[in-house]
């Protein structure tokens, strides 16, 4: 990571907790650390059990101090914006950290905010299947996503040039997703692969039962990626509705570094996600 973007990658920067691997569709990651989908969670008694509680302890945590010269804004809708000018390359990143993981989840949710991080690429209402991440490749960039315990994180890199470009198709996605219905049922059908997947993978076999031994208070303890028998159980009501709660503007932090004046891009991203 170049020197000046590396500070995007510290959750505690933010204060959203520590963050590990994890891919949009069906890229699976190999991290030195266990990936969201490796790493169980869970909670089957309290005071873990209740996922309203562990949202409640996280929210609780102060965000740490930010790097000299990086300002955090609160737009009046409760975005968290956080932006960082440089021009040692004309690239730009953004991220949006969601504030929403599989801690969050209850037993029967167990890994419906990783289905989120796939179906956010599914097409929106001014966008179709297949055209969020064509929009960003077409023009050289790079976009996808990755789910944890406590985060949701999406993420373009472009050439600074396509900035506009880049900020529309990342704010499109995390706030206009359509979740179509057979879109929906096409992509549970790849998550529950993963899942079968994971079981022949001895190393997620050995840290999702050291998650489950370690965490048996905490929802931790389960797997990020949930289990067979509750993917197969999501509707799109129940998705919806979970989307609704948690993919809220003050419940996200956008964060942008690369070739931009930071006053041009701050009234851009205000309107944005406006």
């Amino acid at each position: 990571t170049p020197p000046h973007t590396a500070w995007l990658w510290l959750p505690l920067v933010l204060g959203l907790g520590c963050a590990a691997g994890g891919r949009r569709e069906d890229k699976v990651p190999t991290p030195v650390q266990p990936a969201p989908e490796q790493g169980p969670h869970g909670g089957n008694s309290a005071p873990g059990k209740d996922p309203n509680v562990v949202a409640q302890r996280v929210e609780s945590i102060p965000p740490a101090p930010l790097p000299a010269g990086i300002p955090r804004r609160v737009l009046p809708n409760g975005l968290t914006v956080l932006l960082e000018e440089s021009h040692q390359a004309p690239v730009v990143a953004f991220q949006v950290w969601v504030k929403v993981g599989s801690a969050d989840e209850s037993e029967d949710e167990a890994g419906l905010a990783h289905v989120h991080e796939h179906m956010l690429f599914k097409g929106t209402s001014k966008r179709g299947v297949g055209e969020i991440a064509q929009a960003v490749e077409a023009a050289g960039g790079d976009i996808n996503a990755w789910t944890s315990f406590d985060q949701t994180v999406y993420h373009v890199v472009m050439a600074s040039r396509f900035f506009d470009q880049g900020l529309d198709v990342l704010a499109d996605a995390v706030q206009h997703s359509s979740f179509d219905p057979a879109e929906l049922g096409k992509e549970l059908e790849v998550v529950i692969e993963e899942v079968k997947r994971s079981r022949d993978m001895p190393g997620r076999v050995v840290s999702e039962l050291t998650f489950e031994t370690a965490y048996q208070n905490h929802t931790y303890r389960r797997p990020v990626i949930g289990y067979e028998k509750t993917v197969r159980s999501f509707t799109r009501e129940k998705i919806l509705a979970f989307y609704k709660k948690h993919y809220r503007p003050d419940r996200m932090v956008l964060v942008a570094t690369g070739d931009f004046k930071t006053d041009e891009a701050l009234k851009k991203v205000e309107a944005a996600f406006a």
